[in-house]
């Protein structure tokens, strides 16, 4: 994929997650806002390269804070669990994501700024207030749908 087509897609998505931030959900749609942004984004016919860099994933998360607040963190950034930030094992720090909770349609788009979780059964941890921004606080985990978005 050219960087140019790359980059026109991703300008696609920024739109797109704009709105949906702007305006919400009018009628709860059968698809997620998520896997529509999905089909925008990645055409069928996708290389072997790009499958090793997925534009999407889904999988459990959950949320860590108080004992962290204020300590660095993998990206040497101070950690504020007050800020919509997360940890990901191999995400490039600064990488911003779309996280969507398919069960309530609630979605946050947080920063990766940390390594984690080292748990084997999640693909993210949340600060505490990505995961109060979805609604998983409660919950402690949760199963997501996450679209890169930069």
């Amino acid at each position: 994929m050219t960087t140019k087509r790359y980059s026109s897609y991703v300008t696609m998505i920024g739109v797109a997650v704009c709105l949906y931030q702007l305006f919400g959900t009018v009628a709860k749609a059968a698809d997620s806002p998520v896997q529509d942004l999905v089909a925008v984004v990645q055409p069928r016919g996708t290389s072997q390269a790009e499958e090793k860099n997925p534009v999407s994933f889904s999988g459990n998360i959950s949320w860590y804070g108080p004992y962290f607040h204020g300590k660095k963190t993998a990206s040497g950034e101070i950690f504020d669990m007050n800020k919509p930030t997360a940890a990901h094992l191999s995400l490039p720090f600064g990488t911003r994501v779309l996280v969507e909770d398919p069960r309530t349609g609630k979605t946050v788009i947080v920063k990766v700024n940390d390594r984690g979780p080292y748990v084997r059964s999640r693909v993210m941890d949340l600060a505490r207030e990505g995961a109060r921004r979805l609604g998983t606080l409660l919950d402690g985990v949760a199963f997501v749908d996450c679209l890169i978005i930069n």
